[in-house]
């Protein structure tokens, strides 16, 4: 067994935590918008501690042993150019969601039994929801591009439509945030 496996195998471990911490997120923040009281809202707010440990801890996983695959083997490529763009981009998401959510949780703190209009409006913000579809589709992107390896145009179609179709499945959370719909 070589070096070069064992950190590859590192990298894709590091990618599938990324994964689980966003699917954590995604069931967390699904629960949420169906919460009727705020000891709901506060049990699946908690799960956010476990996505603040796995996500980044994966991410720098991600990262340090794609830099030492990058250095030894592949040198500098679009596609590798591109996951160095987008993982961090993906931390700044992830963090913009995660102190939303923060705010969210002290304003629960202060409460107890039935959540009220207010609340149960901020439990449906739409923009976390967002940040969830769009690293999803984002990751998804940067993993495509690991497999098919693609030229510059390839790399950058690939991402603009990760995008585009992050922020599309995105839209029915805002249409039901202007509605004030339930979730």
């Amino acid at each position: 067994m070589s070096l070069y496996s064992l950190v590859l195998f590192a990298h894709i471990v590091g990618a599938l935590g990324l994964f689980v911490a966003l699917g954590i997120e995604w069931t967390a923040l699904l629960r949420l918008r169906g919460a009727a009281t705020v000891e709901q809202a506060r049990e699946w707010l908690g799960l956010f501690a476990l996505v603040r440990r796995l996500g980044p801890a994966s991410l720098v996983v991600v990262l340090l042993a794609g830099m030492y695959l990058a250095g030894t083997t592949w040198g500098f490529t679009p596609w590798i150019g591109a996951a160095l763009v987008v993982l961090p981009l993906l931390a700044v998401l992830g963090a913009g969601s995660g102190w939303r959510l923060a705010g969210l949780g002290r304003s629960l703190a202060a409460e107890q039994g039935t959540l009220s209009a207010r609340l149960r409006q901020r439990l449906r913000d739409p923009l976390p929801w967002t940040s969830v579809h769009l690293r999803a589709a984002l990751l998804l992107g940067v993993v495509f591009l690991m497999v098919t390896k693609p030229s510059l145009q390839g790399v950058l179609f690939t991402l603009l439509l990760a995008a585009g179709l992050g922020l599309a499945f995105a839209l029915p959370a805002w249409n039901r945030a202007r509605a004030g719909a339930p979730a």
